[in-house]
């Protein structure tokens, strides 16, 4: 194949079955140089018929009314020698397209979606200087063999002031558009093109017989040597063929700027059967530093998600803080990262922090004396601090060129920085800082050099930080707060009322709460009586729980002058019409011990659910007794009912949880409560009989509604115990 034909003009571009105002695109990116082919679909094969690498070469454009995309450019068989692909990937196409990174890498086969169909014909170009740049590497290794072969490195001419690599490679080679140069076996510079000169900044008087490795950083000739070697295993006699192993080295330019380059040996032989290595140079500082760009900004995304996972996790706050400590410190490399809050009087004390493994303690100790002296600086000054500045000794460690540190080799020892000269290495630190409040301190310690970034970085994840430990700190106060207030409100502890065994349970409906609508009580009365009341607050949570408060407050205080259950119904009812609370629904049960007979009993109902009576042989029935709500009207009455309570009896008080727990649905009537009851065995000798029926109650309930239960609960009973 001819030169010419490998130039940007002697590639072809085709355009598979591609809109009309596409291919005009093409025409006005591409100009007159290129030659523009439009064919359906069914003629690519012809375009693309021959062995691959051997073909002329062709950007292949597949548009987005090619029914068949993914088989079609598989048969075309893409090649990095001579066919490069760009295909329009539509919702029709799009999963079958999936597939083809795995065969063809980005440079050879490139999907753009239709959305973004204007920058096809920009694609197509980024194809081509791909492509034209793979095809000089290939003309550079084929000329410089042939040049070899002819004897062309045979007898220098004395006296001509022409390029060394002009001389030895050729006049084409000297106007490759990627660096080539010529090495002796021992690694030393027998010839280069204009190109490695520019790159390396090579001259006739310094250059020649100089080993490559001088011209990088000394930790970095071990492995440049290594990598030179390995062509050595390619057979000299083989035709030529891709680059060798494609490997990145840093160098620093004359001007104290860095430099990496990709470096690609190949062996070559002489007329005379004499080893030479062709070595090609590219140029990447500026892929290599968007590259690193790239993976440095990746690197604090993962960070910022990992201290937000973090603070949002549930535990204890100092093992979430923990977990931000060690994700700082590994995703920027840093010796040390802590994590300081504040105490009560205003001093800064380390809350968590992240120390990477090592054996210098004395490091350890200075750095944690130091890290103290400027953490106070931080809290006094509020505003962030940073030291670029490692110690001397580190820095004349470090490699030269562009990115050519890292962790390994920390054997700095001395040297001077912030903080009287204690500081060995460098220091950021962050205040925490949330709603106006200095919350603490985030501090980085390392050995070697931080970037002139890092406080940004650690802006970002400070405000992290400190909104979760304020949000920690307001959600503990909230929640002291909330015990503090739900106190009053909480069920009480039943009494030890003699002759009787009293026993309730009460589960609040949501997550977290342990106050809600239902409420209960039981206490003795002045004139002797035992007074038993349960009850159902319309609503739940807080809200209702602050009502149940007020009736039941408002309960025993009527109950100290008179037990009668219509004037204490009467006065709670008075108490929410005037606080215009919604409505309650309650039982009131008034016990008068009698000492040779039966317990009488007095008892009214305000709109609340049938309580049950379990006789001693275990028959149950529901209660019909029946009265208005309470905090509906202004006036009402309540009738009373009156029973005997023998020993061995129980009375069940509920609330409409056992029976509407899921609303509507699966609807449970008091009858189904008491056969539960009755079935529930007790045996003569039971110590704690009412414990016995609450539990079985709460019990079923949970096991009928389920998941399904959607209301607050609520039982209390009591049982008149065997005379001794």
């Amino acid at each position: 194949m001819s030169d010419a034909a490998r130039s940007p003009e002697g590639i072809r571009i085709l355009l598979v079955d591609v809109l009309p105002e596409t291919a005009e695109d093409f025409a006005a990116v591409f100009g007159a140089g290129f030659e523009l082919v439009s064919v359906t679909a069914s003629e690519v094969a012809d375009h693309t018929a021959g062995t691959p690498g051997e073909r002329r070469p062709t950007i292949m454009v597949v548009g987005r009314r090619v029914a068949a995309p993914a088989g079609l450019i598989r048969s075309a068989r893409p090649h990095l020698s001579d066919l490069a692909v760009a295909v329009v990937s539509t919702s029709a196409s799009a999963a079958k397209l999936a597939d083809l990174p795995l065969f063809f890498p980005s440079d050879l086969v490139r999907r753009v979606p239709d959305t973004e169909a204007d920058r096809l014909a920009y694609v197509a170009r980024e194809l081509v200087d791909g492509l034209v740049r793979r095809l000089a590497e290939t003309a550079v290794r084929t000329v410089a063999q042939r040049q070899l072969t002819s004897g062309a490195t045979g007898g220098r001419p004395h006296g001509e002031r022409r390029q060394r690599g002009e001389r030895l490679l050729g006049a084409l080679l000297s106007q490759a558009p990627i660096g080539a140069l010529m090495l002796d076996r021992d690694g030393t510079l027998i010839a280069w093109n204009r190109r490695a000169a520019d790159v390396l900044e090579l001259t006739d008087a310094h250059a020649p017989r100089r080993p490559l490795t001088d011209l990088f950083p000394t930790d970095a000739r071990p492995a440049l040597l290594q990598h030179l070697a390995s062509a050595e295993r390619h057979s000299a006699h083989d035709a030529p063929g891709p680059p060798g192993p494609d490997v990145v080295f840093e160098r620093s330019r004359s001007d104290g700027t860095g430099q990496a380059l990709r470096v690609a040996p190949q062996p070559v032989l002489d007329d005379e059967g004499h080893e030479h290595s062709l070595v090609l140079v590219e140029d990447v500082t500026d892929r290599l530093h968007a590259q690193r760009k790239l993976a440095e900004r990746t690197g604090h995304a993962l960070l910022s998600a990992e201290v937000a996972a973090a603070m949002t996790a549930p535990g204890p706050l100092a093992d979430r803080l923990h977990r931000c400590a060690r994700a700082t410190a590994d995703r920027l490399g840093a010796d040390r990262a802590c994590i300081w809050t504040l105490t009560h009087t205003g001093e800064p004390e380390p809350a968590a922090c992240a120390d990477l493994e090592r054996t210098d303690d004395t490091f350890r100790t200075h750095a944690s004396h130091v890290e103290r002296a400027l953490v106070d600086r931080i809290v006094a000054e509020r505003r962030p601090h940073l030291d670029l500045t490692p110690p001397a000794s580190v820095r004349s460690a470090r490699p030269g060129g562009v990115g050519g540190g890292g962790r390994d080799g920390r054997d700095g020892r001395g040297g001077a920085g912030a903080g009287g000269g204690l500081l060995r290495g460098s220091f950021a630190g962050y205040p925490l800082v949330s709603g106006g409040e200095l919350i603490g301190v985030l501090s980085l310690s390392t050995r070697l050099a931080l970037p002139a970034s890092t406080l940004s970085i650690l802006e970002n994840i400070a405000d992290q930080v400190a909104v979760g430990i304020r949000q920690d700190r307001l959600l503990r106060r909230l929640r002291d707060t909330t015990k503090a207030l739900e106190r009053p409100l909480l069920p009480p502890r039943l009494p030890e009322l003699p002759g009787f065994d009293l026993a309730a349970r009460y589960h609040p409906f949501g997550s977290g709460l342990h106050i809600g609508g239902d409420f209960y009580d039981a206490f003795t009365a002045p004139d002797g009586r035992h007074v038993l009341a349960l009850g159902d607050v319309c609503g739940k949570g807080p809200v209702a729980a602050s009502i149940t408060g007020l009736v039941r407050h408002t309960l025993w205080a009527a109950a100290q002058h008179t037990t009668d259950p219509d004037h204490v119904l009467n006065l709670v009812n008075n108490a929410l019409r005037r606080q215009n609370t919604p409505f309650c629904t309650l039982v009131y049960a008034v016990l008068d011990p009698v000492a040779d007979g039966p317990v009488r009993v007095r008892l009214a109902s305000a709109g609340h659910p049938a309580p049950l009576l379990r006789r001693a042989d275990g028959d149950t029935a529901p209660l019909e007794v029946r009265g208005p709500l309470l905090g509906v009207l202004d006036e009402l009455h309540h009738p009373v009912a009156e029973l005997e309570l023998e020993p061995g009896e129980a009375l069940v008080l509920y609330t409409d949880g056992f029976t509407e727990g899921a609303g509507a649905e699966d609807r449970r009537e008091p009858e189904d409560l008491a056969a539960l009851v009755a079935r529930h065995p007790l045996s003569p000798d039971a110590e704690r009989p009412s414990d016995e029926l609450v539990a079985a109650l709460l019990e079923d309930a949970h096991a009928w509604w389920g998941e399904r239960i959607r209301d607050d609960l609520a039982v209390l009973a009591v049982t008149a115990l065997p005379r001794a």
